[in-house]
């Protein structure tokens, strides 16, 4: 097991490195419900976290998604519609990974440009504004592919 135990974590955020003041991570909580009213079948949820030298973020992301339960309801596989963003503020990286239901209809350039969309706070220090730089940019894209698909039939990314 090459992360070991799943760490304690909440719905909406979860902030093991301590980095965060709390009135940061009430506003962030408040975007995270937002999205969620705009999004009702979605879970966004934001890890904050101090991982080893020798891990990856993206390996992390895909593995704290796999195997902890962010959702109060049990989703598996196509059923699952969370989005889980986690940031490893020593290595100073993020990733963004979705539920098996999203991979279809989020593309990975969605993903990438919310990623992107939080890296010029990021770079000053602002790890509050970088977080909830990406939930707009996700709430954004994802706003468009809804009002796109509310016009046409739905196309998966994959085609």
């Amino acid at each position: 097991m090459k992360f070991g135990l799943v760490p304690r974590h909440s719905r909406y955020l979860s902030d093991r490195s301590g980095r965060l003041p709390i009135p940061d991570m009430e506003a962030i909580r408040k975007a995270l419900r937002l999205f969620e009213k705009k999004f009702p079948q979605i879970l966004l949820s934001v890890l904050v976290t101090e991982l080893p030298a020798d891990s990856r973020v993206n390996e992390y992301a895909f593995w704290m998604a796999n195997r902890a339960r962010f959702s109060s309801v049990e989703k598996k596989e196509n059923d699952n519609f969370d989005l889980l963003l986690v940031l490893d503020v020593v290595a100073k990286e993020a990733a963004l990974t979705t539920g098996y239901g999203l991979e279809p209809y989020v593309s990975e350039e969605v993903l990438r440009g919310a990623l992107e969309a939080m890296a010029a706070p990021l770079r000053k220090g602002d790890l509050p504004g970088g977080i909830l730089a990406g939930v707009q940019a996700l709430t954004a894209k994802l706003r468009e592919c809804s009002d796109l698909a509310q016009n046409q039939p739905l196309e998966r990314a994959d085609s």
